[in-house]
């Protein structure tokens, strides 16, 4: 299918990585009789140039370094300047409660926003803390004051989300449950700026995020943390409770709204019906809580465990558009995609150099050239003196390369631990 989001090139110069969504010829007429590939070897390009002569790449759902090094510039910037577009004619298809009301622009940069964002940062985790405290005691939180504190990030956020973003990445208490509800909390934040939701729902959005896993307190402490992957048939069962354990919590010890109760209830429901509690199925579930379950498969795709590293965005977003065509809300995914970023705020990227940086800021009109930090050498050991480099100027390394990002990469990639250079 061509779109905004497609450029058009001669298939000589495809490259693996990429997505090919069209042809300049019937697909039936090739090897590949399902519509849409991704080039896995010279194989695939080879067989492709005995049908076509020209064919269409989707710059959304390839390698972004392949992008990056084998598209014009040129046309990068006029497939960028589409994605308004794009995007405005993808929410047309969900529920009117998504449909935007309001573009958000940056008011500051994110260093400018880094210290607003601190404090919200700090008053999230003081809330966490009385809110623990009070489910220890079976004592009812106050919703109001949470909802006071949530405002305060959702305003950061307004303002400029990748100061939380990368806070939310960087930032790290030592407790992972705290960590991973302001992540999702940061997240539901940011998704529904970008989809242009009023603010009173961004807070509701930013509350639902940070108490959807409140259930999790409840649990054996062994399993709280653990990634749905790698837990035991009973361990899974146990897992499950923490839905029911949330609920319980949300609706006797505070007076949250019946959204933000959705979202606790629901952020683990499928499209197709195959999720729980309750198998609810598609336009059963509420839209908030839709967005709750992509950006809770998200953080566990990305997250890892002890000796299995997280997914690279890439991956992870191929993952949850596979997930799209069942169990998740496809334009839903899309959307979130682009919130994102091709190289999310606080993940880890190797330059081609082979030096190694971390994602700083988003460039919202070029997701090709962020603004990055340059932590560790070709060896990969780090400088005492990281370098800040944008990547929309031609900066050169000292060998005389103009710096560009070759690959992205896990976190833990080389045993690099990102939170260290937290700023």
């Amino acid at each position: 299918m061509i779109s905004n989001s497609t450029v058009e090139i001669p298939v000589q110069n495809l490259q693996i990585g990429m997505y090919v969504s069209d042809l300049d010829c019937p697909w039936l007429e090739t090897p590949y009789l399902i519509q849409g590939l991704l080039i896995q070897s010279r194989n695939d390009v080879e067989k492709l140039q005995h049908h076509c002569t020209h064919v269409y790449v989707d710059v959304d759902r390839s390698e972004p370094f392949v992008i990056q090094k084998h598209i014009p510039h040129s046309l990068l910037k006029i497939s960028s300047g589409y994605i308004k577009q794009k995007q405005d004619n993808e929410l047309s298809t969900l529920d009117p409660l998504l449909h935007r009301v309001k573009t958000y622009d940056d008011i500051r940069t994110a260093e400018q926003e880094i210290p607003s964002a601190q404090k919200a940062h700090n008053f999230i985790l003081t809330l966490l803390d009385d809110v623990n405290s009070n489910i220890e005691r079976n004592i009812k939180f106050d919703t109001r004051a949470a909802l006071e504190v949530v405002e305060t990030l959702c305003e950061s956020v307004i303002r400029n989300p990748d100061a939380a973003l990368l806070l939310a990445q960087l930032k790290t208490t030592g407790k992972e449950l705290y960590d991973n509800a302001v992540k999702a909390s940061v997240h539901m934040l940011a998704f529904g700026r970008h989809l242009g939701l009023p603010r009173r729902e961004l807070i509701v959005l930013g509350l639902g995020g940070l108490l959807m896993d409140i259930g999790k307190q409840r649990l054996p402490k062994e399993i709280q943390t653990k990634s749905s992957l790698s837990l035991k048939p009973n361990e899974c069962k146990q897992m499950k409770q923490h839905i029911a354990y949330g609920v319980e919590i949300v609706t006797q010890l505070s007076d949250a709204s019946d959204e933000v109760i959705k979202i606790v209830t629901q952020h683990h429901e499928r499209e197709n019906g195959n999720g729980y509690p309750q198998g609810l199925h598609a336009n059963q579930i509420h839209p908030y809580s839709r967005m709750a379950v992509i950006v809770d498969c998200y953080q566990e795709l990305m997250g890892g465990q002890p000796g299995m590293p997280g997914l690279r965005a890439f991956e992870a977003f191929k993952e949850l558009r596979g997930n799209g065509q069942s169990g998740l809300n496809f334009a839903l995914v899309e959307q979130f995609a682009q919130c994102i970023g091709v190289f999310p705020i606080g993940s880890l990227v190797e330059l081609n150099t082979g030096e190694v940086a971390i994602v700083l800021t988003h460039n919202r009109t070029q997701r090709f050239f962020p603004r990055i930090m340059i932590i560790c050498d070709i060896k990969k050991n780090p400088y005492d003196a990281p370098i800040t480099v944008d990547l929309r100027k031609t900066v050169l390394s000292p060998t005389g390369i103009a710096y560009a990002i070759a690959k992205d990469l896990p976190q833990g990639a080389f045993g690099i631990d990102a939170k260290k250079y937290y700023l």
